[in-house]
């Protein structure tokens, strides 16, 4: 039988795993974890044991949670309580959470607060979070901005577009767009195209891109390559190309074979990636150089499957991928190699690429 004295050392050594695995086999074990996030004499005890209450594991913690949010005199405890009703994920711990977002005057409470009501989706919190939006901590603003692009209600999105158009803090226009994003209303591509050509701030761009690749609207397309052309930023090009792929429009088809090229291993994985999705026929010869010449395994690797998604037909393509093979030395790419020429085999009526190697005279 599990002592205080057992269940404490597991909770002081953040033993987590064996700690829960208690806690389903012994209803004697929850009563102490209890107890100890309760009344512990350690703080840094009752902060470990309040941060396991938040596994769910036990019906009871709520309650306890909702008292420590309320009461504790210990703002790090305060905080802590905040997160774990939020990784709970019971909607029971809502009403709880919203008269903490109201009545806390502590910046870092308000914002585990806030960020707690976008993981439990709390639309009954919308208007008490928009109201947050006017608050003179950036922090807060920027991580109620994130609360409501997670729980995604529409109400929010005039309120974001005048935070993305007047912040002064750049980083909180970004969390803006990113919020504003998540929501998906198509209506506010115009609004996130005019902020992408004049605003400047240092990310800005970065998450507004993104936003626009999660819209998929094809408007987007053109302002993001104008972006993508003038850009020395590789965090820029990233989303960007990422962006563009997400929208999937073939106007951008021409720009990802010139970022084939990009000396950033993460743009030229986007580019090969999007040119497969694309069926982009065009990039077969220019995916096929990439495949033997790229110093990386993960772009060798995404345009072998990019190939095999175009499925080319010439001789030549397939004696390159056969030569590619040939070469190679990463186990993953040739993997990849074989399934292409498997699928392109297929796709041309043989059994195997062993077949089409015999008919096209390839091979021994």
């Amino acid at each position: 039988m599990t002592t205080m004295d057992d269940t404490r050392l597991l909770v002081l050594n953040k033993k987590e795993d064996e700690l829960l695995d208690l806690l389903g086999k012994e209803k004697a074990a929850q009563g102490f974890l209890i107890d100890i996030a309760k009344s512990d004499s350690d703080w840094k005890i009752r902060r470990n044991a309040i941060k396991i209450l938040g596994k769910g594991k036990i019906t009871q913690s709520i309650e306890l949670l909702n008292e420590i949010l309320q009461k504790d005199h210990l703002t790090v405890l305060r905080k802590t309580a905040a997160k774990s009703l939020g990784n709970i994920e019971d909607p029971i711990a809502i009403p709880s959470l919203i008269e903490a977002l109201k009545t806390s005057k502590d910046p870092s409470i308000v914002i585990e607060v806030a960020s707690s009501l976008g993981v439990l989706k709390a639309t009954q919190a919308i208007d008490d979070l928009l109201k947050m939006l006017k608050n003179k901590d950036g922090e807060i603003r920027e991580n109620v901005a994130q609360a409501l692009g997670m729980i995604g209600d529409a109400k929010a999105v005039d309120p974001l577009l005048k935070l993305l158009r007047d912040d002064q803090e750049a980083w909180v226009r970004g969390r803006a767009a990113e919020a504003l994003g998540k929501i998906g209303d198509k209506r506010i591509v115009s609004d996130l195209i005019n902020t992408l050509a004049n605003d400047n701030g240092i990310g800005v761009s970065v998450k507004i891109a993104t936003a626009l690749g999660r819209l998929k609207d094809p408007a987007a397309v053109e302002p993001l390559i104008n972006l993508l052309q003038k850009s020395q930023n590789v965090a820029e090009r990233r989303a960007v190309a990422y962006a563009l792929g997400e929208i999937g429009d073939k106007r951008a088809a021409e720009v990802f074979i010139e970022l084939l090229e990009d000396e950033d291993e993460t743009v030229r994985y986007w580019a090969c990636l999007s040119l497969g999705f694309m069926q982009y026929k065009k990039a077969s010869n220019t995916l096929l150089d990439v495949l033997k010449v790229d110093e990386s395994i993960r772009v060798r690797k995404t345009a072998a499957i990019s190939i095999g998604q175009l499925v080319p037909k010439t001789k030549k393509c397939i004696q390159v991928l056969l030569e590619s093979l040939e070469n190679e030395t990463n186990q993953e790419v040739r993997e990849k190699i074989e399934s292409t020429l498997e699928r392109i085999a297929k796709n041309q009526g043989h059994k195997s690429k062993e077949e089409m190697m015999k008919e096209m005279g390839l091979g021994n």
